[in-house]
């Protein structure tokens, strides 16, 4: 089952994926932000409420220092989706393993053995190869905000870590994502001269636009709480290396849906990537065992 949960969560953010670039077409990235956050934070609170449980949490400290990292790597991972290829946005916040690898060197004194040095060269190598096409379409800056939210998710990633240790629901943990979402993209329609006011915001979008906004949320959130629930019922190892099945997918929905191609050079970074992931991940594993 663990290993179904996390496949399930890849085919739910590939497909996300593909959404956003759909709804880009006639919805701004706030109206994006907003409905990702806001489709499962509603579903969740009525879920949990028709079932009696509390939305209050005690550890209300560990979701607020997640949310942080994990709006900023949202945000910046959504940014360069609406800009480049998919198969390149994709493969581009995938990295937080080479990045948590990193700070778990550098900040917390971690000893790498030989095969955790490797998984990070060969990482590198993968975002280089994921860059070179991108230097060459002049979209460079886009590029390196989408690593950047590869780089703030693996913070997010080890808040989560905090989180499961103290058996917080992976309901809660992902409703309390979907209010900071929809807080954010509320308030950057407000603040910015794309939109006076939600409703204006919303009256621009079409019925099939909605439909993408509607979809991405469900996705989005069902996503996450497959996720959850596969990195918590079982071998970690597994899980991380089943994610980068993303790519995969959406790579394939760049290709049949949108019509991108990726470059060799995309194909031998994400290849790079994903290695470096699954190595990453089977050098802990080994650590675990021993």
């Amino acid at each position: 089952m663990q290993a179904l949960w996390m496949l399930v969560a890849c085919l739910c953010f590939g497909t996300m994926g593909l959404m956003i670039k759909l709804a880009a077409n006639s919805a701004s990235l706030g109206e994006i932000v907003l409905f990702r956050g806001l489709v499962p934070a509603l579903a969740l609170a009525i879920w949990a409420l028709l079932s009696g449980f509390t939305l209050k949490s005690p550890v209300f400290g560990l979701h607020l220092r997640r949310n942080v990292a994990g709006i900023v790597a949202m945000w910046c991972g959504f940014y360069a989706t609406t800009q480049l290829p998919l198969a390149t946005a994709t493969t581009l916040m995938y990295t937080s393993p080479l990045f948590i690898a990193l700070i778990l060197w550098f900040w917390f004194g971690e000893n790498k053995n030989r095969a955790e040095k490797t998984a990070i060269a060969v990482g590198f190598a993968g975002v280089l190869a994921v860059l070179q096409p991108v230097l060459e379409s002049q979209q460079l800056p886009t590029a390196l905000i989408g690593l950047a939210g590869g780089a703030v998710s693996a913070l997010a990633y080890l808040q989560l870590k905090s989180l499961g240790q103290v058996k917080e629901p992976e309901w809660r943990t992902v409703m309390y994502f979907g209010v900071t979402a929809t807080v954010t993209g509320g308030a950057y329609l407000l603040s910015t001269g794309h939109a006076h006011a939600l409703d204006h915001a919303f009256s621009r979008l079409d019925l099939t636009g909605l439909a993408w906004l509607l979809g991405l949320g469900l996705f989005g959130g069902a996503g996450n709480l497959a996720l959850t629930r596969s990195f918590g019922s079982g071998s970690t190892w597994m899980s991380a290396a089943l994610q980068y099945f993303t790519i995969l997918v959406s790579t394939f929905y760049g290709i049949v849906v949108l019509g991108d191609i990726p470059t060799g050079a995309t194909w031998l970074g994400a290849v790079l990537i994903i290695a470096c992931g699954v190595l990453s991940a089977y050098a802990t594993h080994l650590k675990k065992t021993r």
